[in-house]
């Protein structure tokens, strides 16, 4: 018997908390349909191995003994966390050092009741060290009686001091009984998991607003490095407010706040209600919101908005804001009236973030991100940046087009603005949420996500169910109260270890597009790449098993390996054309691109303009390959939309424009073979030229002088003397 109490323990605790971490053997391989297996074995079986039957201890030995809780816990808890509590680094957190932390807090004991009666799945961290699994709930198995009495055990071992009460009892029968009725889900106790005991990120850390502005209106790059080469049209005015933007003249002189509503209540209608109906519209009504209303948690945004307007002068001790009015953000925080014809400005990042400083630290930090052997420049790829990556992009800066080249400004603003997602003047969040709302930027051949996303089972529930779902919940309660049943766009990248922020490049591998460097980095698994693909597996396992995530994300991988390996062979024959002068009209007819663009095979610029026989045929096939094909190839795979990565825009199409390239390769140089000789040979110089013209000029002359009467007279007299 002791002998099956010993394998009985070690079979559950094998089972009970599965890793997502460290490619550990038997975490990793519970799939879902096993969790419930596990529930139902749990249920069925472990009751009748003397768990709810094993007699009471006596008083004496309780006390002995540490009371019925200790014998649970051997016989039940110690295979994961141990008899010690030291659990097992990387798979199964500890008690002893972390029953503490938990302790530290007001909610402690509904939580411990909670994760003991209905288990816990997500990320969690004791010190320094990560864990991120799913550990099954106790609730079809012990009594509420044997429930506190472990609970009590593991607090009076491995618990604060001042916790224990004189009898050693913090847990009742009773405070479990209440607990049962709610029957809540194990990730949703992980989302009632304290606060200051969630995971430590590298996060942004505290900065002023001052730090903040500073620091933006130092690295924002205005016009770009290729200044001298554009001039900006009157519409980009508002795609970058801050370089171009002037107040318009037809209004002269001073508005009140009044005024602004007023006029454009009749001037703008679609404005003004979209404003009124807004949370900017309606500050007194977010404070009216109970605890239970989706938007509540606005209160203590609305809160932290307050406290930042106090620090800065604009509304004073116990005021409370009002209103955010047009006057607030087209001309400055809290002023009464401005000079519509001279303050009047185009709200930027600096705007909103002066309220929003959180959030503004947060999308700032994106700037910070360094990749590990400079692959991509610092901070790239990230909205935080994306204007600098469009004005400091020779082929955008060359085009003449200027009214084309634009459509590029449109979305590669977010550098400059928050309206992008949060559309003015309603600037709702819950908009921000939806995957529509991503919409506007991210489609077309190089930037096809939202396409993927909809096409794959993701999207494909979302179009089916979403209008059920409520986006006016913060997403961290997306899936617990809000009904999501598939993640969106930003439920998957403003995530990072179960937590949420405007920072979306903490989880970035493979970058805008797929680069051979960057392939070289995943294949040798460098501590850098690798702990972004751990990071997107704990996103994944909100849903998947760490396995299924792991598996999805190696397999992608490869397929993206596989692209750029077709990509890379591609590139070489383009390359070797241009290089031995067999493009077509390569030596006659291939003007240069505009300045500051400079000629190259399969340039970028070469999708954006075009001249004579600049680019070739086979230059526009290879830059649809790298720049289309193989991007929507890794965006296809990457979001699991079957067809996209596969036939319709993927590995099909990189395989036709490869087949292309390849054909026009063999032809160009079976032509360059079959040229008369005469035609092979290289153009003479310009000083060559010159002087066969004079060889030709002075023969020409004495030919003439030869066959001219005088000549010949003078030789037929010397014939007949």
């Amino acid at each position: 018997m002791a002998f099956q109490r010993v394998l009985y323990s070690f079979f559950v605790g094998s089972l009970s908390f599965y890793t997502l971490e460290k490619g550990i053997a038997v975490g990793q391989q519970i799939e879902n349909n096993q969790k419930v297996l596990l529930a139902e074995w749990l249920q069925n079986s472990s009751s009748k191995l003397a768990l709810n039957t094993a007699p009471l201890l006596s008083k004496d030995k309780e006390e002995q003994n540490g009371g019925s809780g200790k014998e649970v816990f051997s016989r039940s808890c110690a295979g994961c966390h141990q008899q010690t509590g030291a659990g097992l680094t990387g798979v199964f957190p500890p008690l002893a050092g972390h029953i503490p932390e938990i302790m530290g807090s007001k909610k402690a004991k509904d939580y411990l009741i909670d994760v003991v009666l209905f288990g816990v799945e997500g990320p969690i961290q004791v010190g320094d060290q990560r864990y991120n699994g799913s550990m099954p709930g106790w609730a079809n198995v012990f009594n509420d009686q044997q429930i506190a009495d472990v609970l009590n055990y593991v607090i009076n071992r491995w618990g604060a001091q001042e916790k224990r009460s004189s009898n050693n009892l913090y847990v009742s029968s009773e405070d479990v009984k209440m607990h049962r009725k709610k029957s809540m889900t194990a990730y949703a106790v992980w989302t009632s998991r304290p606060k200051e005991l969630s995971v430590k990120l590298a996060n942004v850390p505290e900065e002023d607003l001052n730090s903040l502005i500073k620091g933006y209106d130092q690295s924002h790059p205005a016009k770009g490095i290729y200044a001298q080469y554009w001039e900006p049209i009157p519409v980009e005015r508002y795609w970058n407010p801050k370089t171009f933007y002037h107040p318009p003249q037809t209004i002269k002189g001073e508005v009140s706040r009044t005024d602004c509503i007023t006029c454009h209540k009749s001037v703008t209608p679609g404005v003004f209600h979209a404003w009124e109906k807004s949370t900017h519209g309606q500050i007194s009504s977010i404070r009216q919101l109970s605890d239970q209303d989706p938007k509540a948690y606005k209160k203590k945004e609305l809160e932290a908005v307050e406290k930042q307007l106090r620090d800065a002068g604009v509304l004073k001790i116990n005021e409370h804001l009002k209103e955010v009015s047009c006057i607030d953000c087209h001309g400055a925080i809290g002023a009464q009236k401005i000079r519509h014809d001279v303050d009047l400005h185009m709200p930027d990042r600096v705007t909103c973030g002066s309220c929003h400083v959180k959030q503004f630290a947060e999308s700032e930090a994106e700037r910070k991100q360094k990749w590990p052997n400079n692959e991509w420049p610092q901070g790239h790829p990230s909205h935080a940046v994306d204007w600098e990556a469009n004005v400091n992009l020779a082929a955008w800066a060359a085009m003449p087009e200027r009214a084309v080249a634009q459509g590029c400004d449109m979305c590669h603003y977010q550098q400059n603005r928050c309206d992008g997602c949060h559309t003015r003047h309603s600037f709702s969040a819950a908009e921000a949420r939806n995957p529509l709302s991503c919409s506007t930027c991210h489609n077309g051949v190089d930037h096809n996500e939202f396409e993927n996303y909809m096409l794959s089972k993701h999207g494909t529930i979302f179009q089916v169910q979403g209008k059920n779902w409520n986006f006016e919940l913060p997403l961290k309660e997306a899936m617990t109260k809000g009904a999501y049943t598939a993640p969106t766009c930003a439920s998957c990248h403003f995530e990072y270890h179960g937590e949420y922020s405007h920072n979306l490049v903490r989880k970035v591998r493979w970058a805008f597009n797929p680069t051979p460097e960057i392939a070289q980095g995943i294949k040798e698994k460098h501590p850098w790449y690798q702990q972004r693909k751990e990071d997107w597996i704990t996103t994944c396992s909100a849903c998947h098993s760490a396995r299924f995530a792991s598996d999805w994300l190696d397999t992608a991988d490869q397929a993206i390996f596989d692209g750029l390996k077709v990509q890379e062979e591609a590139k070489k024959v383009v390359e070797a054309l241009y290089k031995d002068g067999l493009l077509v009209g390569q030596k006659t007819n291939r003007p240069a691109p505009p300045p500051p663009e400079k000629d190259s095979p399969g340039a970028f610029s070469q999708l954006f303009w075009a001249k004579d026989n600049n680019p070739s045929h086979v230059e526009r096939v290879y830059a649809n390959m790298w720049e289309h094909d193989m991007i929507q190839h890794y965006k296809g795979v990457m979001h699991e939309n079957p067809g996209g990565f596969t036939y319709s825009a993927g590995w099909g199409v990189l395989l036709e424009r490869y087949t292309e390239i390849m054909d026009e390769n063999t032809r160009l140089r079976g032509w360059a073979k079959s040229k008369p000789l005469s035609d092979k040979k290289d153009s003479p110089s310009p000083f060559a030229r010159k002087i066969k013209l004079f060889v030709g000029i002075a023969g020409s002359g004495l030919g003439a002088f030869l066959l001219s009467s005088a000549f010949l007279s003078i030789m037929m007299g010397k014939k007949k003397k």
